[in-house]
């Protein structure tokens, strides 16, 4: 009895994501709409951290506020963000807050970047 295994390989695994150039209209514009949502959100994220910090604080409390449920959609929609959001609001100090919500961020917009 032969017995045979398949291995993953770099070449079989970049074969199943399609690059960019490879896309269709419609998957490079929703691509491109998701990305430029994510970078508007994360620069608005940072506009606040940097001028106005409470302002992140009250978003935090308002989502705390909302109905479990709507909480738990919120949560799945803005993930990345609420995620910087409950860190933002942790009671460390501040430099170590802001290097780990910049962090989150960034790493956010490289994985939405289209072009990779």
């Amino acid at each position: 009895m032969e017995t045979t295994t398949t291995t993953l390989t770099a070449e079989t695994t970049a074969t199943a994501a399609r690059s960019f150039a490879e896309q269709t209209l419609g998957e490079k514009l929703f691509s491109l709409a998701i990305f430029g949502l994510g970078a508007v959100v994360s620069g608005a994220f940072v506009y606040y951290m940097v001028t106005d910090p409470a302002r992140l604080t009250e978003v935090w409390a308002w989502t705390r506020s909302l109905n479990i449920l709507v909480q738990g959609v919120v949560w799945l929609l803005f993930l990345p963000w609420m995620i910087c959001l409950w860190m933002w609001t942790l009671p460390w100090a501040v430099p170590i807050r802001f290097v780990l919500v910049i962090a989150a961020l960034v790493w956010t917009n490289w994985l939405l970047w289209p072009w990779k």
